[in-house]
């Protein structure tokens, strides 16, 4: 069981924290911030815990209701069994239960990296339970087919099968992390996977959410992630769209973000300068000014 989410980002606090079960059994947990509508849906990062976008709720839970909720086998949520399905559509569907519970006809769904792929997929089967779509530093499906060349991707993917077979080697990198946070910062910053000016208790917190995940329900989440394309669903979206990339996010390139602008009718595409894949915690008040206005956008239902 992963230790209790405490924010880093003061005044964010949900105002009510529920579960639900689903129909294969896995028992999600879900938290609220603010009241009233519209109910805006924040779909995290793999692994981490709504304390990663506190920065966003802080932002809007004054003028929404802003639902998070944990990822089946990631943080308190749990697995019906242990090898339940982990797809980006199963995930999907945990969500439109999620709405179906607390009888919520319709959202804005935001999506951080692999929630964008969950909004997709929520944006496939229920396309009438979205009513605006924000994808923040996300791809539309094989992320690692649009961060690298092809052989290349394929590597990374084959080392995500080979830490499935191996996960003490992932678990031991992901504790010397937790470890070391400077050690690791000063490393992964080196590498531009996340800014020198990101809030280090945001970053800190999150890396420690996904060293607290089952290894195992980890890489096969992010199996799942890598074989995951919506690139088909794109053209059919309906709703008031805004796709966010950042010029030094290697891992979902702003050249994927641009595509999906385009493929959306409609759609709003803006780019965060110097921001990498963790710009919503390096820029967030500039970000969270363009969450706002789509906000407002959306509740007033346009333009597309």
């Amino acid at each position: 069981m992963a230790t209790q989410a405490f924010s880093p980002v003061p005044g964010v606090a949900p105002v009510e924290e529920g579960a639900i079960v689903v129909d294969d059994g896995a028992r999600i947990l879900y938290q609220r911030f603010g009241r009233g509508s519209p109910v805006v849906v924040l779909a995290n990062g793999i692994g981490v815990r709504w304390p990663g976008l506190a920065h966003q709720i802080r932002a809007l839970a004054d003028r929404a209701s802003v639902l998070c909720w944990d990822y089946r086998g990631m943080g308190p949520s749990t697995l019906g069994h242990p090898d339940a399905d982990v797809s980006m559509r199963r995930q999907a569907l945990d969500a439109v239960a999620l709405l179906d519970h607390l009888d919520v006809e319709r959202a804005i769904f935001i999506g951080w990296s692999m929630g964008v792929q969950v909004s997709l997929e929520v944006l496939r089967a229920r396309p009438e339970r979205v009513s605006g779509f924000a994808a923040l530093l996300g791809a539309d499906g094989r992320p690692f087919r649009g961060a690298f060349p092809g052989a290349v991707a394929g590597t990374v993917e084959g080392l995500f099968a080979f830490a499935l077979r191996h996960p003490y080697l992932a678990q031991g990198l992901l504790d010397l992390a937790v470890a070391l946070p400077d050690v690791a910062f000063r490393v992964l910053s080196a590498a531009v996977f996340v800014g020198r000016d990101a809030d280090r208790g945001v970053f800190d917190g999150n890396v420690r959410w996904v060293a607290e995940t089952d290894r195992r329900v980890y890489l096969r989440t992010m199996l799942a992630l890598a074989e995951h394309d919506a690139r088909d669903v794109l053209p059919a979206v309906r709703c008031p769209a805004l796709i966010v990339c950042g010029t030094r996010d290697h891992l979902t390139p702003p050249a994927v973000g641009r595509r999906m602008a385009a493929a959306i009718p409609g759609a709003e595409y803006r780019e965060l300068a110097g921001g990498t894949h963790f710009a919503l915690i390096e820029q967030p008040e500039r970000l969270n000014g363009w969450l706002r206005e789509f906000l407002a956008r959306c509740d007033a239902g346009g333009p597309r």
